[in-house]
């Protein structure tokens, strides 16, 4: 009778694999300035989500996307007023997600790329000076542990 307790103990035990490498994975986190207003499209910002997925090989996942073009903005003035207006996605990678938010009345775009897997830093910031031709204020390289 023990063995048959323990046996139905352990197949009620979750099969679970263990993170076995130094590193559980990293966030790239670019922040840009003085972006050109002409990047601030929905096509755009969906355009360059996909395509930093393919330079730093990642698989995407779905992708979700909302907020306003410039030429849609809503005046918004007075208390509660939001400083800016703007488009933001998250394109999920089958390793986790990058995430932009585009705020066009200031010309800034924030980008997060956190993954699981491992993916070259140089690639994904040359990329985002290339096609998105701000500014890189702020960049740095997280190792989640």
């Amino acid at each position: 009778m023990d063995s048959f307790v323990k046996y139905i103990n352990e197949a009620k035990k979750p099969n679970i694999p263990t993170v076995k490498r130094e590193s559980y994975g990293q966030e790239l986190i670019i922040d840009m300035h003085d972006v050109p207003t002409e990047f601030f499209t929905k096509k755009n910002i969906r355009q360059f989500a996909e395509q930093l997925c393919d330079e730093i090989k990642m698989k995407r996942g779905p992708f979700h996307l909302w907020g306003e073009e410039k030429d849609l903005h809503k005046a918004k003035t007075g208390e509660g007023a939001i400083k800016a207006d703007g488009i933001s996605c998250v394109q999920f990678l089958y390793s986790s997600s990058i995430t932009i938010h585009a705020l066009d009345e200031i010309n800034k775009v924030f980008i997060n790329v956190f993954s699981c897997n491992k993916f070259d830093v140089k690639k994904a910031r040359a990329f985002a000076e290339k096609n998105i031709n701000g500014k890189i204020v702020s960049i740095h390289n997280i190792i989640r542990k």
